[in-house]
């Protein structure tokens, strides 16, 4: 046995430990118990507290002032009152609000009644100038009628067919959401392309006269959407949308059946669950339209030292 000095033996605990190590781990659970915040924290924690709130006992810090928290509770009242009387002045013009809202629906409701009077008061005279016109010009009268049937000057009676469009049901609106937006469920599902597609399928298939929700299609009709609704010649429709045509009804069936569009519909109707349905009619009458008087477009005034082309010739646009 090699050594440098004699062996010194360590006394046991009572668990074959060093009673020094047992000491040093209790003291040290007890210190972590009740300390849990490192030492160095603690310091820096304090030192933010002395430089936001100054030293115990001793003044604010430089930064901040004693009139700072009375500013502050100041305008917060004044907020409040701004809110206060901001709310009083919005119930205050309310009721004047709705009542120029009324009151504009009534004058829009008065203006349109004056003109359907007005739209069924030429009707009248037009159809006295088309009898005065046949009592003078007697030899033309079955030509003229088939013109003016096919511009939609003459009411129209005959089979034909008849398209049933409409939207999908309305969901019932949930709970929860943004107020103020319209849920994607609740969005149009048909649109102006889709009644286009139906009529000019149906003038293609040798309709006759054609009309969307009882107004009259004519050459210079127009199918648009504008808002929420769509328009037939400015005058908006809404769903659902009925589409009358008059012609040969079972060639009209089979034509529109076999259409596109027919397809894209029933597709919609599967998926999106939107109304649709068509049936033939062995008698059908479409109201007359107040036909314009045709604009065609023409050359301006020739400036001096020109002379208009030749290809520029007079032509209805």
């Amino acid at each position: 046995m090699t050594g440098t000095g004699p062996s010194r033996a360590v006394p046991a605990g009572p668990a074959g430990g060093s009673p020094s190590g047992s000491r040093f781990s209790t003291a040290m659970l007890d210190d972590l118990l009740n300390n849990p915040l490192d030492p160095g924290y603690r310091l820096a924690f304090q030192d933010r507290q002395a430089a936001e709130h100054g030293p115990a006992g001793g003044p604010p810090p430089a930064g901040r002032r004693w009139w700072d928290g009375p500013l502050l509770w100041l305008a917060c009242l004044a907020v409040g009152l701004l809110l206060v009387v901001a709310y009083q002045q919005q119930h205050q013009s309310a009721p004047a609000r709705e009542a120029a809202r009324k009151d504009l629906i009534d004058r829009i409701e008065r203006l349109q009644q004056t003109g359907d009077s007005l739209d069924d008061r030429a009707k009248v005279l037009a159809s006295e100038v088309a009898g005065l016109r046949d009592a003078q010009l007697p030899g033309n009268s079955e030509e003229l009628k088939r013109l003016e049937l096919a511009s939609g000057a003459l009411p129209a009676t005959g089979p034909g067919v008849r398209i049933e469009l409409d939207e999908p049901p309305a969901p019932t609106p949930a709970a929860t959401g943004r107020p103020g937006t319209t849920p994607q469920e609740q969005v149009a599902v048909l649109h102006d392309r889709d009644i286009r597609a139906v009529v000019n399928q149906l003038w293609a298939a040798g309709a006759e006269a054609v009309a969307v929700n009882g107004l009259r299609l004519t050459a210079t009709s127009f199918i648009r959407f504008a808002g929420e609704s769509v328009l037939v010649d400015f005058q908006p429709i809404s769903a659902p949308y009925t589409i009358e045509a008059i012609g040969n009804r079972n060639a009209l069936l089979v034509a529109f059946a076999d259409s596109p569009i027919a397809r894209q519909l029933k597709t919609m109707a599967a998926v999106d669950g939107i109304t649709f349905r068509f049936t033939g009619k062995s008698g059908l009458r479409l109201q007359s339209v107040t036909v314009a008087q045709p604009h065609y477009a023409g050359l301006g005034p020739a400036t001096s030292g020109q002379s208009p082309s030749p290809s520029a010739s007079e032509s209805p646009r």
